[in-house]
């Protein structure tokens, strides 16, 4: 299934790259024919200089994208030549993260432990972005924005977590971070079966208890709130999920098998999107409750008083 969505995405890609370059050409020989009608002759000077451009624009970040060094990876073995090569390089790394100044990386202890610092700052991270992402999606209710707000929220996490452990990582490592965490992503198991409704219905009636009760004019409003903090809820889940991915990845002294790292994430991100949504769906409900009761008062005193000065006017009538 795996390796069907990553053939179907680089045929996609090719297929992309194709139609630009056949675009591409086409305006090129559009310009070439443009200067022959100026100058008879010039269009096939044109034609070729402008090819010549449009190569080395386009080659020129792929040829030093591939020269810049390899990105540092976790090898299999958990003991070895690899392994103990890889630990080497990855005190030097660590040695100059500012985040850690001071710890010992003499050991590989020393090392997991200097890990275990920056992933809590990682997960701090992590939480942030997708509460921020929960509230904001809860309350905006536009597909496309909201959909604009998360994947570039996530972009620039997954960013975050890579500097947390890297200090200032390459192209090719941050190629590396994106490239697993995006085809972890891809293979969405278990998302369907969460009931985000069910998470928050809990957390809306806790903050409205008069919500709890067959109030007239109550019950559309509370299905709206729900189904709102559950969109929001649904956003924040599948935000800790990259976190938590991208997080596993960086921090990994092994390398990490995706079909465990996409279980745990999402274990995880389940447990914690239950703390989001009771901290952050509790100020949601409660704002959302206070403009309805501010509304519903304000129509209720026009309308009385609009009643009062009608009845007045009708005594004044002789």
């Amino acid at each position: 299934m795996q390796r069907a969505l990553v053939r179907i995405a680089v045929f996609l890609a090719a297929f992309l790259i194709l139609a630009a370059g056949i675009l591409l050409v086409s305006s090129v020989a559009q310009v070439a024919a443009a200067a022959d009608r100026f100058y008879l002759g010039a269009g096939q000077g044109v034609f070729w200089v402008l090819m010549l451009l449009l190569a080395t624009f386009f080659l020129a970040p792929i040829v030093l994208f591939f020269r810049l060094p390899k990105p540092l990876i976790a090898p299999k073995e958990a003991s070895g030549p690899a392994h103990d090569e890889y630990l080497r390089k990855r005190r030097i790394q660590l040695a100059r993260n500012p985040l850690i100044a001071g710890v010992p990386l003499e050991s590989e202890s020393d090392v997991a432990a200097a890990i275990t610092k920056l992933d809590a700052e990682a997960n701090a991270v992590i939480r942030n972005t997708a509460s921020a992402i929960f509230a904001s999606t809860a309350v905006m209710q536009n597909g496309r924005l909201d959909a604009l707000i998360v994947f570039g929220s996530q972009v620039r996490m997954t960013w975050r977590i890579a500097s947390i452990y890297y200090q200032r990582p390459s192209p090719r490592q941050m190629a590396y971070v994106y490239g697993n965490v995006g085809a972890n992503v891809l293979v969405a198991d278990a998302l369907t079966d969460v009931d985000f409704s069910g998470i928050v219905t809990p957390v809306v009636t806790a903050a409205i208890p008069s919500l709890k009760g067959a109030v007239p004019g109550l019950q559309g409003i509370s299905h709206l709130l729900v189904n709102s903090i559950a969109n929001g809820a649904a956003n924040a889940f599948l935000t800790l999920r990259v976190g938590m991915i991208a997080r596993d990845y960086c921090a990994a002294l092994t390398y990490p098998e995706r079909g465990e790292v996409r279980r745990s994430a999402t274990i995880a991100a389940l447990k914690l999107v239950a703390d989001i949504a009771k901290e952050q769906g509790t100020r949601v409900a409660q704002a959302a409750w206070n403009g309805v009761s501010t509304a519903v008062q304000s129509t209720a005193s026009a309308t009385v008083r609009g009643t009062t000065s009608l009845l007045r006017g009708g005594k004044e009538q002789p």
